[in-house]
């Protein structure tokens, strides 16, 4: 936060909008992520059965902030959870995620933009990958907007892959200001965990991009959403994907003016994509994935 009292929300009180911050195990992040949310009126945490010290941080940190637990399934469900058991106190709702962080250019555009929203369903933010203390601007492909400001009522979530797919009639708002992004924060050991989960829920996502036609109207279309979601799709049919991944990211994207850790990262996303291509083979040359007694994931016959 840049303290910044010229801005006409600096001086207007606090954003009328409901902020949800989704957690687990996030005592390195909680309190930064809700002091970069104090000028928002009501903050809500809901935690994923947390460990560590995330929740007495969190009360430490704002000591208004309403606490409910959630067993996490995925992030559709988790969202779709506190939109209908958490009680926002605004028409309106900010999703942020622990280890994103806005800024008070962000939280201006927001107060503005719900000084008068007329009939949008909600507005999109990108954020600004770091990595190693450097913005990774052309290997994470900024802008990527996510639907993370909506109106209650307007939007429901289902699961895509690791992550989840509004669905909303619209119209949408994109936002031009960001927040801070910090995925590595927890260490790299942390992200290639995480992802490693990730690549696994993206198994069966990516099986089934490979059976739909390529959408290439939307491709090429106006769209910017449709566009992505098209891309997506022209991507999983990709022979060598891993390496077509860095090339792009690295080459095409020209990742190299990120310097090393734009090196580093895309290189981290080429392995994210090996793990991909390898846990599709094995599901099609082993079956579907089997669970023992013990919560433990093996394969039969393999």
């Amino acid at each position: 936060m840049s303290g910044r009292s010229s801005s006409p929300r600096a001086t207007s009180g606090r954003i009328p909008v409901t902020a949800i911050v989704l957690t687990r195990d996030e005592e390195v992040n909680i309190a930064r992520c809700l002091r970069c949310l104090d000028p928002v009126d009501d903050v809500i945490v809901v935690d994923s059965e947390s460990t560590d010290a995330t929740l007495r941080m969190a009360t430490e940190a704002r000591s208004d902030v309403r606490i409910f637990t959630h067993a996490f399934q995925d992030f559709g469900d988790q969202r779709n959870w506190a939109l209908e058991n958490t009680s926002p106190k605004h028409g309106w709702v900010l999703f942020v995620d622990a280890d994103e962080f806005c800024t008070d250019e962000l939280l201006d555009e927001i107060y503005d933009f719900l000084k008068a929203p007329g009939s949008h369903a909600g507005a999109f933010i990108s954020g600004k990958n770091y990595f190693l203390n450097r913005w990774l601007k052309r290997t994470t492909l900024y802008p990527t907007p996510q639907l993370r400001l909506l109106r209650v009522g307007s939007v429901i979530f289902r699961k895509h892959g690791h992550g989840q797919r509004e669905v909303s009639n619209g119209p949408f708002r994109t936002l031009a200001q960001s927040w801070r992004h910090e995925p590595f924060n927890k260490g790299v050991h942390e992200w290639v965990e995480r992802h490693n989960h990730y690549s696994t829920e993206e198994v069966e996502l990516l099986l089934a991009m490979r059976q739909q036609p390529i959408p290439w109207s939307e491709i090429f279309g106006p769209d910017p959403l449709k566009r992505k979601r098209a891309i997506k799709i022209l991507s999983a049919k990709i022979p060598l994907r891993p390496f077509a991944s860095f090339l792009y990211l690295y080459f095409i994207k020209r990742g190299f003016l990120d310097g090393y850790p734009g090196f580093l990262y895309a290189a981290l996303i080429m392995a994210h994509h090996i793990h991909i291509l390898a846990k599709c083979r094995e599901r099609n040359v082993c079956g579907p994935r089997q669970r023992s007694a013990a919560g433990d994931e093996y394969s039969i016959g393999c």
